[in-house]
């Protein structure tokens, strides 16, 4: 067993000491105040699995203000652009309006993004919404596309004179966040008594049955790796009850599936039952095979790559994302001569890797590039050599899968 004493303790139980599974690494852009790199921590008590990461919640605030992925309409999640994502997000607010029909209720969707999941719900009557993200340009959306009242802000910087809500929700929110205690206790203080919470999370246990790239769910991101007792051990610590809770399998992309846990937990007017903290051994087992099964994904990866590099001088890399950052940390294209990176979100575009620009997919048509293309992009490769063949860009595709 390789022990060490953590950094951040355990999110859940505060224990100071765990396992480490795992160590991921990444090459970020310049500037990029997320971490490089961090150890995956099973916690000693509780058994729940996070990343060890000495990052603030205030460079994650930072980050998803200024640099967030979600602002892109056409590659993010969140806003029910894509077809996956909408059906995603159709099927959250109808699991929703079924546990609570009233449609008076008034409802905070907490990390709306895009505000997807608050258009469905205003399209099954509900209209009393409000949406808060971090990104002032998601909030913009929001109030764009659906004409929902939004905010911008975080957890722990809300509007003032918000109010207090029926439902509050948290879709895919609390694997991103580093101080989930406090999260929790804020968000708490905004729900009614006898109102709810909905949690949707990724299920870590999960993970190993939906790989489609190495490590994918280890990113800068997703920081904290749920099931249910781990979700369980949160809320119960701050008096929430757990009305109902459950497991779903979404499409993300063609061929390309994601796991998760959903769940309402009600705020009650005092809550006087004794607090245990369960441990779970389960987890640990189900992430060391997700482990196993994304090294063997990575080592085909890495040797795809040592193939294309030794017949190609320089390559040009489409795709900026998180496996992009694993192989140049980790496979052969961190030795490659690599002449331009190219990424279709602008948010990403004009940012430095290793000292080299990243370029939108026109400039490197304008540019008449000729290199060949090795597209680092699982979950959307299909999409980006559909942009290439429309473009009718002569340049080599290599595909990593």
């Amino acid at each position: 067993m390789n022990q060490k004493k953590s950094l951040r303790n355990c999110p859940i139980c505060q224990e100071e000491n765990g396992e480490i599974l795992h160590t991921q690494n990444f090459v970020l852009p310049e500037g990029h105040p997320l971490s490089n790199g961090y150890d995956i921590l099973c916690c000693d008590r509780c058994g729940f699995v996070y990343a060890d990461t000495t990052v603030s919640q205030k460079d994650y605030d930072v980050f998803y203000a200024k640099l967030s992925k979600y602002e892109d309409k056409k590659t993010a999640t969140g806003g029910g652009e894509s077809p996956y994502d909408a059906a995603r997000l159709q099927k959250t607010a109808e699991c929703i309006a079924e546990f609570l029909p009233d449609k008076s209720v008034r409802i905070l969707d907490i990390g709306c993004a895009n505000g997807g999941l608050l258009g469905y719900l205003k399209k099954l009557g509900y209209n009393n919404l409000c949406g808060l993200d971090p990104s002032p340009a998601c909030v913009e959306n929001t109030k764009q596309l659906y004409g929902i009242e939004a905010y911008a802000g975080s957890i722990f910087t809300p509007p003032q004179d918000l109010g207090d809500f029926d439902l509050v929700i948290l879709s895919h929110v609390l694997e991103h966040i580093q101080d989930l205690k406090f999260s929790v206790k804020l968000i708490e203080q905004l729900i009614k008594v006898g109102g709810y919470l909905y949690v949707e999370v990724p299920n870590a246990s999960g993970y190993v049955d939906h790989v489609f790239a190495p490590f994918q769910d280890f990113n800068t991101e997703h920081i904290n790796h749920f099931y249910h007792p781990h979700l369980s051990n949160l809320l119960i610590q701050f008096g929430l009850t757990n009305k109902l809770i459950g497991e779903k399998v979404f499409d993300v992309s063609p061929g390309m599936s994601y796991p998760a846990i959903y769940s309402f937990w009600q705020k009650q007017e005092s809550n006087s039952s004794e607090l245990v903290i369960a441990q779970d051994k389960m987890l640990k087992q189900r992430i060391l095979l997700y482990i196993e099964s994304s090294k063997k994904i990575m080592t085909d990866i890495d040797i795809k790559l040592q193939s294309v590099l030794e017949d190609a001088a320089d390559v040009i890399v489409w795709g900026t994302g998180q496996l992009a950052m694993k192989l140049l940390a980790e496979t052969s294209l961190a030795k490659a001569n690599i002449v331009a990176f190219v990424d279709g979100n602008p948010i990403n575009q004009g940012s430095v890797i290793s000292g080299i620009t990243v370029l939108s997919p026109h400039e490197i048509q304008l540019r008449e590039m000729r290199q060949p293309i090795i597209v680092t992009s699982i979950l959307s490769q299909e999409a980006i050599y559909n942009a290439i063949q429309k473009m009718q860009l002569p340049n080599p595709v290599i595909l990593l899968r």
